[in-house]
């Protein structure tokens, strides 16, 4: 297995972040800039001065259409990566619907495959896929694994789908299935303004009660697990060995598994908000338009074992909300109710 990544000085390594304005993106270049790796993070729609720490030394950014194999090509003829984290993609199921071959295009990885296979066919390439890929159908003991059956339900699932088949036809590979991620706002301008923990504190300071759907079950993962599990392959890739295939595939989730109401109900506990919002209910049962804009799984609950044996054992909600707080990043309020669960 030929490998241009090294677990030497980061100094000596050069590493392409795609999608370097992206919510995971934009924490994952902080992290590895501040570890002393010499990043270039691309972006689509973004001025990369907005949206990728360009003020620092070892960080520098670039616009790039993630579907023109030339011009990615060409990016990489010129610096030269020996490390490739690929986090492009249109993310938002619903909006995979509403543009269905752009999604594709770009979420399929085929020009990126192509172009890396063309300038840099000996770099490591860790792809971010998704937790949809996976059906929801039916009770799965323990959670899905990297060996479990693949049977998306909708067009964002079978995109990313598409990617790890094209991803896997490279020499150096690892796919990590990324459940929902949630963490503080993105330190710069970013198509994503926050993830569904920010949209369900907003919910419940809300003046009216919201649906939380019960039957959709993730592990939700946090954003510097995120970031330390790939930083972790990064690292440790050189000296991995894989018997069949699917051993470089890996279930990125957190410890632990919510359903939407159920993670709601966490988050006004650990911040102290009231859980008077939350009304408990399935998609089916939702009268408003946008929840049935697309087919979404039910229960995708991952097994992360793998990763856990891997790296280390990733946080809870709970327990990512708490470092959040500690870090200053979000505000603890006091409950209305004037009891605070601690537990």
């Amino acid at each position: 297995m030929g490998c241009n990544a090294s677990r030497s000085n980061p100094k000596d390594t050069r590493v392409l972040v795609t999608g370097g304005s992206g919510y995971l993106g934009q924490f994952l270049v902080d992290r590895l800039a501040a570890d002393g790796y010499t990043i270039l993070a691309t972006t689509h729609s973004h001025n990369p001065e907005l949206s990728v720490p360009v003020d620092k030394d070892n960080v520098e950014g670039l616009t790039v259409d993630g579907t023109d194999s030339k011009a990615l090509q060409e990016i990489m003829n010129q610096f030269k990566p020996s490390v490739i984290i690929n986090t492009m993609a249109i993310s938002s199921p619903a909006q995979c619907e509403k543009i269905k071959e752009k999604a594709e295009k770009l979420n399929s990885a085929k020009a990126f495959v192509d172009a890396v296979k063309k300038s840099n066919p000996l770099s490591l390439v860790i792809q971010i896929s998704t937790d949809q890929v996976y059906s929801g159908k039916g009770e799965v003991e323990g959670g899905y694994t990297n060996q479990s059956k693949t049977e998306p339900v909708n067009h964002y699932g079978r995109t990313k789908l598409l990617a790890e088949e094209n991803i896997a036809t490279l020499e150096n590979h690892i796919i990590l299935r990324s459940s929902g991620i949630y963490g503080p706002p993105p330190p710069r301008e970013c198509s994503k303004g926050g993830t569904f923990l920010q949209m369900t504190m907003k919910l419940l300071k809300g003046d009216s009660k919201s649906p939380f759907f019960s039957e959709e079950k993730r592990s939700h993962v946090y954003v510097r697990d995120c970031v330390s599990i790939i930083r972790h392959f990064v690292f440790t890739y050189p000296i991995m060995k894989f018997k069949e295939a699917s051993d470089r595939i890996f279930c990125m989730g957190g410890t632990g598994t919510w359903a939407r109401d159920q993670y709601a109900i966490v988050t006004a506990e650990e911040i102290g908000l009231s859980k008077e919002n939350i009304l408990p209910m399935t998609r089916e049962e939702c009268k408003f338009g946008w929840a049935h804009t697309f087919t979404s799984p039910a229960d995708i609950s991952m097994n992360v074992t793998r990763i856990t044996q891997q790296w280390s054992k990733p946080k809870t909600l709970r327990e990512g909300i708490r470092d959040m707080i500690e870090r200053g990043e979000i505000k603890r309020h006091v409950d209305p109710s004037g009891v605070n669960d601690e537990d």
